[in-house]
């Protein structure tokens, strides 16, 4: 699944099945992205855009109704 910003609609980051959020950033080199990680948690992320710079609170858990 993959997250939008909140306001401008830039891809920001990728959720696994699981819920470990997964961050690539970066030019594609033959050694992958310049920037791989994978986060296991809630994160307030601010969008890449900079004319945008959202920032945006992902949840691990998801929000009760």
């Amino acid at each position: 699944m993959i997250i939008y910003c909140e306001k401008c609609g830039k891809k920001l980051i990728e959720r696994n099945p699981n819920g470990v959020w997964h961050f690539q950033f970066g030019k594609q080199r033959t050694s992958g992205s310049i920037v791989d990680i994978e986060i296991h948690g809630s994160i307030k992320m601010t969008c890449l855009r900079r004319s945008c710079r959202h920032v945006n609170n992902l949840h691990y858990f998801p929000e009760h109704k």
